[in-house]
């Protein structure tokens, strides 16, 4: 278990640790909170398969009085501004509201960075929809670069 520290302005302490199997059905409900057109049955399914791919697919819980958030990660073949092609990449970063601007998100993505890190990794990418200002504010207060703005288009073949 990684000691987090303390929450700093809620004086709480902190606990970070990577989620495991039996964690799925929590990581999954905090995901259908940051995906709610989905639900958390659909990402515990998801989840089975994600994780037993070949490349890394990992998500640190935290946990004060209760659970505080999540963050979840994987290495990539590609990633926008990586001097190498492979990276890893935060898929998703969840933060109970209570919890929001105490410092929870900055511990997470320390987590992240150190196991990034130990897989050899060079590069850490994000993204966030281009009308949520306040995780672009996030992202550039915690040390992200924009590196590309992208609009991306598909259409059905059939």
């Amino acid at each position: 278990m990684r000691e987090g520290g303390r929450i700093p302005q809620k004086g709480m302490k902190l606990t970070i640790r990577p989620a495991n199997e039996a964690d799925w059905p929590l990581w999954a409900a905090l995901l259908a909170k940051l995906h709610p057109d989905q639900c958390a049955a659909d990402f515990e399914e998801e989840l089975a398969i994600l994780t037993v791919l070949p490349d890394p697919y990992v998500c640190f819980l935290s946990f004060a009085s209760s659970g505080a958030g999540m963050i979840d990660a994987r290495v990539r073949n590609y990633v926008e501004g990586a001097p190498d092609l492979r990276a890893a990449y935060i898929e998703d970063l969840w933060v109970e509201p209570e919890y929001r601007r105490s410092g929870v998100a900055k511990l997470l993505l320390n987590a992240v960075e150190s196991w990034a890190r130990d897989e050899g990794m060079i590069w850490l990418g994000s993204d966030t929809p281009p009308d949520y200002l306040e995780s672009q504010e996030w992202h550039r207060a915690v040390g992200f670069d924009v590196v590309e703005r992208l609009i991306v288009f598909g259409k059905p073949l059939a």
